[in-house]
């Protein structure tokens, strides 16, 4: 049986809104109470996603948030903490055995990602849908754990430019303005946004997008806001286009391309479980 399975099920019965389940900083590898962030810890990094399955573009932002070095904070002073959100307002509620398997085909990610970059990587989850609450679960969890944040500490999401336009589109804040919904999770949260080339807007139009926040263009988000906005390019644009949806009808179709779009131990774990082969 899974061992994340019982932690699972007892976060999804509690009143908790977010728990560590696992960490590679645990060197017993226990999901009881995982050790997450150290006195040393400025910045944690949250790619948050279905996972559904984990793949190579979720590796990609993650390789070149750690390569880019755009904030000038030391990859040892970060924690990387890959966030699995066990409620989603826009999708059917699916049974706790799909998010069972996809804890462990992040776990094989954090792994993965552990033995390649000197950096602490934790597997969390969560009960909220909108990313201020997100932020917030996370930053009142570290608050009851009395860990102790160094001045200037800071919440990293790494999100597509879709999820960057979604996140500061006002209507999902109505009737609150978004300055005021925001206000508290821009001060203790930036965005690291990777582009990429889409039919719709291009690098170019992505760019722009932040520099007009910056000269005040939308009124509705404070200039201000773009100094935590950082934009780095995808140097890879054909794992940009890699998809959860799009590999698991690959999967279905019997299109073996498939298994190069992620880690060669997710795929083995998909094909071993032969998961993804009922639409």
């Amino acid at each position: 049986m899974s061992k994340f399975l019982k932690p699972l099920q007892e976060f999804i019965a509690s009143k908790a809104d977010f728990r560590i389940v696992y960490s590679t900083a645990s060197s017993s590898g226990s999901t009881n109470a995982p050790e997450f962030i150290t006195t040393s810890t400025q910045r944690v990094c949250v790619l948050d996603s279905s996972f559904n399955p984990p793949h190579l573009a979720h590796y990609a932002i993650i390789e070149e948030s750690l390569k880019s070095n755009y904030d000038g904070i030391p990859i040892n002073n970060k924690v990387l903490l890959l966030l699995l959100s066990v409620q989603n307002a826009d999708k059917v509620h699916p049974q706790p055995e799909s998010f069972d398997q996809r804890l462990e085909m992040i776990h094989l990610m954090a792994n993965h990602i552990a033995a390649n970059f000197p950096i602490t990587v934790a597997i969390g989850l969560t009960k909220q849908a909108m990313f201020v609450n997100k932020s917030l679960s996370i930053l009142d969890y570290l608050d009851a754990q009395q860990q102790t944040i160094k001045p200037g500490f800071k919440l990293t999401f790494l999100i597509g430019f879709d999820t960057l336009i979604r996140i500061l589109n006002p209507k999902y804040y109505l009737p609150d303005k978004l300055s005021i919904s925001l206000e508290h999770f821009m001060k203790m949260t930036d965005l690291v946004c990777l582009t990429r080339h889409s039919e719709t807007v291009t690098i170019n139009q992505q760019s722009v997008y932040v520099k007009e926040i910056s000269l005040g263009k939308h009124e509705e988000i404070p200039s201000h806001w773009s100094n935590n906005i950082f934009l780095l390019r995808n140097m890879n644009d054909k794992v940009a286009t890699f998809s959860s949806s799009g590999i698991r009808q690959e999967i279905l179709s019997g299109n073996p391309g498939w298994e190069k779009q992620v880690l060669p131990e997710v795929a083995k774990y998909i094909i071993d479980k032969n998961l993804y082969k009922e639409s």
